[in-house]
């Protein structure tokens, strides 16, 4: 099965954008909502960027 290289960009971009967004989440703290907000959007969108990317 051959992976589409535009899928495994995009989930490269997603895995990124997911981890930056769960060290943003992680300073910021769980005390505010846009903190959480931010880890469990980054957690998604690691896990999402992983799938496009096939592992």
């Amino acid at each position: 099965m051959t992976s589409n290289p535009k899928l495994v960009f995009a989930g490269e971009i997603a895995q990124i954008a997911g981890v930056i967004a769960v060290v943003a989440g992680v300073v910021l703290s769980l005390h505010h909502w846009p903190a959480a907000a931010s880890l469990i959007g980054g957690g998604s969108a690691f896990f999402v960027g992983k799938k496009l990317r096939g592992q």
